[in-house]
Formats: C-alpha cells, structure tokens, sequence
C-alpha cells in the first residue's frame, strides 16, 4: 500500500510539474530575441542605478522581459508625451523596438546586487532558486519588480529615450519615460523637457 501510494505521488508531482513549466513557457515566445544593446545596457544602469536609491532593496529584481509598447495607449510613448524635435529619431528608434519583447541578460553594471526575474526564470534545466538573502528580511528582500525597456536612441547616439517602471503592489509603485541626452561621455535627463511620470 505504501509503495503504490509513493508511486502515484511521484507520478503526480512530475505530471504537475510538467505541466506548470509548460505553461510557464508559453508565456514569452520561444523566438523571443536577446536584447545585446551595451549603450542600451549602460543607460539601463544609470536610470536604474538612481531609481533603487528609493527602493531600500538590497536585491533589485528586474524583469527578464523588456516592456512592451502598448497599441491602446496606456504606457504609449506618444500619447504619454509630445516629443521634443531633437528626440524624434529617438522616439521612433524607441517605438521600433519596444514593439518586440526581448530578453534581458546579465549586462548590467549596478553597485547593488540583481536578480532577473520573470517567466523566464523557469525554462530549461528546471526551477532556480531565488537569492539567499539571510535572517534579516526586512530591507534585503525587494519589495518590487523594474520592468524597463529596450533604449531608442539617434543616429548619433547623443538622444536616448527609455521606459522604466516599478512595481510593488497594486497601489505601490512608479514610472515615466525618460529624455537623455549624453554629455561629456556620460548619459543624463534632459533638462527643460516636459516628460511623463506616473505614481500608482
């Protein structure tokens, strides 16, 4: 009686755990491309560099996804804001290439330590575990998830524009589009440039 048992119990946890993967899976397409853009990665780090300060995380969580530019308009570049001229090439560099979902790689260079997060995390060689981050939870484990978004920049790679957003609750979190502009090697928000910023 007890070895059959244990045999059904195994058989259903592989059965439940199949099937979980899988649907796990479907959610990002499996020709989903790599985002491999450095510039982009080093603006990345800069917004998000800043944007943790405000987090007391010590483990940023990032999704693995890039954000995807919305067709109804909630998040949408263009409804958000009106681009400044300088920015346009920008913009459409932006809008082409937050029409794909890309997957994030460990490219970023940030002083706090980061995690990728997201449906991707179980593809492959199974489940993986989350970071150790010992007895002391409050102020080590995040509170929230960054979703950013591939950078659009200009032909010259002197205007960049990107989305950033934190979330960490249904009522907690932050967001906008960011204006950069590079400047004396080193990339930094526009100033006088109206942006969109929300706070949920």
């Amino acid at each position: 009686m007890r070895i059959a048992f244990s045999s059904v119990l195994t058989a259903s946890l592989l059965l439940f755990g199949c099937s979980a993967k899988g649907r796990i899976r479907n959610h990002i397409s499996p020709n989903a491309g790599a985002y491999d853009d450095t510039e982009g990665y080093a603006v990345l780090s800069m917004l998000l560099g800043r944007a943790n300060q405000d987090t007391n995380a010590q483990v940023m969580r990032i999704n693995m996804v890039t954000h995807v530019e919305s067709v109804n308009g909630t998040h949408s570049l263009e409804d958000c804001m009106k681009i400044p001229e300088e920015f346009r090439q920008a913009a459409d560099d932006y809008e082409r290439r937050a029409n794909t979902a890309l997957v994030l790689k460990k490219k970023f260079t940030l002083r706090t330590s980061y995690d990728l997060v997201g449906e991707t995390r179980i593809t492959g060689s199974g489940l993986r575990n989350p970071p150790a981050i010992g007895n002391d939870i409050t102020g080590k484990a995040p509170g929230g998830t960054f979703y950013v978004s591939p950078v659009g920049f200009d032909a010259n790679h002197t205007h960049a524009i990107a989305y950033e957003n934190y979330l960490c609750g249904n009522r907690c979190g932050w967001g906008g589009f960011h204006l950069l502009v590079r400047n004396a090697g080193r990339w930094e928000e526009a100033k006088d440039v109206n942006t969109c910023a929300w706070h949920y």
